[in-house]
């Protein structure tokens, strides 16, 4: 009887252990919460003298630049500043989905700096210390909320932290950009994917080509190696084309060969309906032609970014492009995929992230 006694009293400390361990970690049993914030947007938590001076200056000039070739600048990046006061003041803005903090760690320490060193703790300043550079920099992943990107950037003195943030910038794009990509695609496929138009592309060119659901056919001739697809409201014309030719010879791969083939194909396709015997061509005047090999699917591509506008000066119609002309060795073919908007008046960025994110997901079909 005393060891049944002993066993159930054992039970019941176990039981209680348990629940008294349950209820001091309830809040670790929360889930946590999510992450919210524009695309291309990050925030930037800084002390205020920081942010005016040369570390803010260059956080600008590297993330702030112009997106490639658009018809009006805009940033890579919406940067939004914060003091650490100004996060403090509501818990919320701990939940921004990218988000950047930048302390100088010399001498007297700054709101920003003595936040830091309780978040990264008594080893990472040690090692601080030991740096031959004196900077470095922390990726916390899901810090405060899910898909939450937050990074560290702490030097001793001014310029190591500006040479940190000259040195990471590329680092530093690519991490957000990354970040990013689950709501950009998730926004350029909000009405899923057009099966009739993917199964006629791949048809037809031996493409596969995620077509996102709310695009219609714009030009097709049966036969014919070349499609226009396009989504339009009365803000905006996302359009895309896909036309195949024998490949010859690498002149075909040549910036200004691009240029003309996209230039025949606007001739020929697309006229805004406007002004009679208008048509699309590469405006390289006023704004110059910017290339670069990016392979698609593990295939030599060539990548050419630009702007376009109608041959009739009474037609004011224009906006920006990117072209991918693509070798598939395989076919002895050289694919050319292209995505321009019309957007007057609004700013064409994330729209052109649109289009990119279409044509990255092409793959040439077996």
């Amino acid at each position: 009887m005393k060891r049944n006694m002993k066993n159930i009293l054992v039970i019941v400390v176990a039981f209680a252990s348990y629940f008294s361990f349950v209820g001091c970690s309830s809040s670790a049993l929360q889930p946590a919460p999510q992450s919210f914030g524009a695309l291309n947007r990050i925030i930037v938590v800084a002390d205020q003298d920081v942010w005016d001076g040369p570390v803010g200056d260059t956080f600008r000039y590297y993330l702030a630049a112009a997106y490639p070739v658009l018809p009006q600048p805009e940033p890579l990046f919406d940067l939004q500043h914060f003091t650490m006061a100004e996060i403090d003041e509501d818990n919320n803005r701990k939940r921004f989905r990218s988000m950047v903090f930048l302390a100088d760690m010399e001498g007297d320490v700054s709101p920003t700096g003595t936040f830091m060193k309780s978040a990264l703790g008594d080893e990472n300043m040690r090692k601080l210390k030991e740096l031959p550079e004196e900077a470095d920099i922390k990726i916390s992943e899901n810090r405060w909320a899910n898909n939450q990107r937050v990074l560290f950037f702490y030097a001793k003195g001014e310029e190591a932290l500006i040479k940190n943030i000259k040195e990471k910038s590329a680092n530093i794009s690519g991490l957000f950009k990354k970040n990013d990509r689950s709501m950009l695609d998730a926004r350029t496929y909000i009405s899923g994917r057009s099966p009739k138009l993917m199964k006629k592309v791949e048809e037809t060119f031996g493409v596969k080509l995620q077509v996102p659901g709310d695009y219609i056919l714009a030009h097709h001739d049966e036969g014919k190696p070349f499609i226009w697809l396009r989504k339009f409201d009365k803000h905006t014309h996302n359009n895309l084309l896909v036309y195949k030719t024998k490949y010859e010879n690498t002149d075909q791969l040549k910036p200004e060969n691009i240029k003309s083939i996209r230039d025949s194909l606007g001739r020929w396709y697309v006229a805004s309906g406007q002004v009679d015997g208008s048509y699309m061509r590469v405006n390289d005047i006023d704004l110059s032609l910017y290339h670069e090999n990016k392979p698609i699917d593990g295939k030599f591509s060539v990548q050419l970014r630009g702007i376009w506008e109608m041959n009739d000066d009474r037609d004011m119609m224009g906006g920006p492009f990117v072209t991918y002309a693509i070798h598939n060795a395989d076919a002895n073919e050289l694919i050319f995929i292209d995505g321009f908007v019309y957007a007057p008046s609004k700013k064409k960025r994330d729209l052109m992230q649109g289009m990119e994110h279409i044509l990255s997901k092409t793959t040439i079909a077996e």
